[in-house]
């Protein structure tokens, strides 16, 4: 257990998670889950850990979860990460929100920055967009004329964790399931997977994936640990 005097550890761990110097908030389980897996993948292959010093820790599961979630974990783990401080007095803990980039993510995270206007965007809220490149240069402007740049074939695309598995994936999971709703743009697909056929496809993901499947969560995971100065 966290010791006493570390409130943000102790928070996250009443909620049987772990923290790390750098914690992600998620909308739900199954985005940790799917982080979590690509990560072990890329740990038995590389060598390489991508969550040594990373935590993913989803905002809660049903109703505690989602969105509003998010914010609600946002600005309370942000309270208690000012407060909780290293042996050389900076804070021990950075925290972030990733939500995804559809209707109520874009709203939550305009949200968050409107209720705490210590938030920013990009820099403690971020959309999972189509194209995540990694970056050196952490300046806010910069960071959102990069991302504006990268997708700007999919400003009109939304887009959730799902969504980075390749299409060759989608479609073997889609021929045992049946086909589910899509929209594409710019040569990229965004599936709207119903709440079952979401944790069908997670289901399946777990019992089928191979690390070459999760090239593209693999890529988000290293992008995010540049954003957050991980290198």
């Amino acid at each position: 257990m966290a010791e006493f005097s570390d409130q943000l550890a102790g928070h996250i761990e009443s909620k049987g998670y772990s923290a790390r110097s750098r914690i992600v908030l998620v909308e739900g389980t199954t985005d940790l889950d799917l982080f979590a897996l690509a990560a072990r993948m890329e740990l038995k292959i590389s060598g390489k850990d991508l969550l040594k010093d990373l935590a993913f820790v989803p905002a809660g599961e049903r109703d505690n979860g989602g969105t509003n979630g998010v914010v609600r974990e946002l600005i309370a783990c942000r309270a208690l990460a000012a407060r909780t401080l290293a042996a050389n007095g900076f804070r021990r803990y950075r925290v972030v929100a990733l939500f995804d980039n559809d209707k109520s993510g874009r709203m939550a995270s305009k949200l968050a920055c409107q209720l705490d206007l210590s938030i920013i965007e990009w820099k403690d809220v971020f959309l999972l967009l189509p194209v995540m490149p990694p970056t050196k240069n952490l300046d806010v402007t910069s960071m959102k004329r990069m991302f504006e740049a990268a997708n700007q074939d999919y400003r009109c695309l939304d887009w959730e964790p799902e969504d980075l598995l390749p299409e060759s994936f989608i479609r073997a999971f889609e021929e045992e399931h049946g086909a589910t709703r899509k929209t594409t743009a710019g040569g990229k697909t965004h599936r709207d997977f119903t709440a079952d056929g979401k944790a069908r496809f997670h289901r399946f993901l777990k019992m089928h994936a191979i690390h070459s499947d999760m090239a593209g969560v693999i890529s988000v995971l290293e992008s995010l640990r540049t954003y957050l100065n991980l290198g």
